[in-house]
């Protein structure tokens, strides 16, 4: 895999890892912390899901002006507000639900939009696409169970938000690592 393959596997793993730890466990996090029922939970979770065309349409109108690190950046701290705004203003879940939600459909398209500004041939991207997705689903299936491990042995969601934190976290950094070396 070229060197840019490497932070943009990196970036998918933060990304799918708190997608599907978020998508997995939000609902059940909402009832517990804000009190709402398992259906009003769902309902307000799914904000997060619909969120995403927000994102995904967005990004490419950002990329087409500016920097490719621009919009990766943005989408890194749209998606670290989520985890964070979760553990110190949950009563604002809606918000940040949108947010969260517009981050992670625009996380993707901006990991695609960079391997696909980069490949030299479309066999070429089909191979680092691959590679990438693998890597990345392969790291998130360790989400969702850690998360849930982390909420029965702490009886709290601190500690699973604080995974979701470092995914993303982990997201922005090789983003934007793959977004400078695909400007050289």
């Amino acid at each position: 895999m070229r060197s840019i393959g490497w932070p943009l596997a990196l970036a998918f793993c933060g990304q799918a890892m708190a997608y599907y730890s978020v998508t997995a466990w939000l609902p059940a996090l909402l009832a517990d912390t804000r009190g709402l029922s398992l259906a009003s939970s769902g309902a307000s979770a799914s904000l997060f899901q619909v969120a995403a065309v927000i994102g995904a349409f967005g990004v490419p109108l950002l990329a087409a002006r500016a920097p490719a690190w621009v919009p990766v950046a943005l989408i890194g701290a749209l998606w670290i507000t989520l985890p964070i705004g979760l553990m110190l203003a949950p009563g604002w879940f809606i918000a940040w639900s949108l947010i969260g939600g517009a981050a992670q459909g625009g996380g993707f398209t901006a990991i695609f939009s960079i391997v696909a500004r980069v490949a030299r041939s479309s066999a070429e991207a089909a191979r680092m696409s691959a590679r990438v997705q693998g890597i990345g689903y392969l790291a998130a299936t360790i989400g969702p169970p850690l998360a849930g491990g982390l909420n029965t042995a702490t009886g709290a969601w601190t500690a699973p938000l604080l995974l979701v934190l470092a995914a993303t976290v982990v997201f922005t950094v090789g983003g934007v690592l793959a977004a400078f070396r695909a400007r050289s």
